[in-house]
């Protein structure tokens, strides 16, 4: 992406949003040229700065479309009030985080505006633009911790075992509560037939059995894959790369998907059938689908919750679960204590003296 495509896009405001008709109406006047656009064309070098320093410090692509969302929506509330991004007083960045609470988001996208603004405006200070203690002492909204959604042991089999009849591979453990008709639901007839029905395969078990995260899934590469060590070789946030052992389940699904994927210049392992790398929306889009025929709602983050729970709860050590995952903390593997109600009631049995 050049530099001219993310001015581009900083600065093509969103319809829904009244509260930025104003800075349409600049940028317009930008395109004409002009004073104002002269203004506009200053904040956009200021923000592909800041993106620019994002990319070398090698974020992830997903954390910088986030930015980018947010400093969108930062520069149209500063350009409806005739500012520059120069202009992020601590009295202005006060007033915008005032807004932002005021606008009903939820306190998480609140959190993370302000986070943006606050790391622009570092950049800005770096740069010699701003003041260095502007966004400083700004609160941030409480966040409710959720507990994350789970599937069970059961549904999660469900889901599994769908796929493999969709994919020509009839398990003998089929659950005795699938419709009488299950196995006619397989249909080749589908676009990409029975070869998308055996990446998809691949997919869900990627996601179950390894614990993998969507955009992790989506740039495994073929010779990540060590069929012969049994372990998976996992690109995660921020480069950092980890080893992953995987179940026979799954590297029986990636060595039936090798025998039918279709040829393509890139080594990526899941690709579609116009032989492109599956995007984060493509994956949500199977696992929402593969979810819908079992009469479930399911995400891919669901599977990944799933697999951190269930290995809880077969007796996997709190540390070894956080390696596996890729947490950069325990204390977010710990969430899953929380989450894993036979893990606590077996830890209480085993060590409470009244238990």
């Amino acid at each position: 992406m050049t530099t001219t495509d993310v001015s581009r896009m900083l600065f093509e405001y969103s319809a829904s949003v009244p509260d930025f008709a104003r800075a349409r109406t600049k940028t317009r006047k930008k395109n004409a040229g002009g004073e104002e656009g002269q203004h506009n064309s200053a904040v956009g070098r200021q923000a592909d700065g800041f993106l620019d320093a994002l990319e070398v410090r090698r974020v992830s692509q997903h954390t910088i479309r986030g930015y980018r969302s947010d400093l969108r929506q930062l520069l149209a509330w500063l350009n409806n009030r005739g500012l520059s991004a120069a202009e992020l007083t601590r009295a202005n960045c006060r007033a915008y985080a005032s807004d932002l609470a005021k606008s009903g988001a939820a306190p998480a996208t609140i959190a993370r505006k302000i986070t943006s603004m606050k790391a622009f405006v570092a950049y800005l200070a770096d740069e010699g633009l701003a003041e260095e203690d502007a966004a400083l002492g700004i609160r941030m909204p409480k966040r409710p911790r959720s507990l994350p959604q789970v599937l069970s042991e059961r549904e999660a089999h469900l889901l599994l075992t769908e796929a493999k009849v969709l994919a020509g591979e009839f398990p003998s453990d089929l659950p005795n509560d699938l419709p009488a008709d299950f196995r006619d639901e397989f249909r080749p007839e589908i676009p990409g037939g029975i070869c998308q029905r055996k990446r998809d395969l691949v997919l869900l078990e990627l996601l179950y059995s390894c614990g993998l995260r969507s955009a992790e899934a989506c740039v495994l590469r073929l010779q990540d894959v060590r069929r012969d060590e049994g372990y998976l070789i996992v690109r995660g946030k921020g480069e950092k790369t980890r080893i992953v052992p995987f179940s026979p389940p799954a590297i029986a699904a990636i060595e039936s998907w090798l025998k039918v994927r279709p040829m393509s210049k890139g080594d990526t392992l899941l690709v579609s059938m116009r032989r492109r790398p599956l995007s984060t929306s493509d994956v949500r889009r199977i696992v929402a689908a593969a979810g819908e025929r079992v009469g479930l709602e399911v995400h891919p983050h669901m599977l990944r919750h799933a697999c951190a729970t269930h290995l809880l709860n077969g007796g996997a050590d709190l540390r070894a679960i956080q390696e596996f995952l890729g947490h950069s903390s325990i204390t977010t593997t710990t969430i899953y204590t929380h989450v894993s109600e036979t893990h606590l009631k077996a830890s209480y049995n085993s060590a409470h003296p009244r238990a």
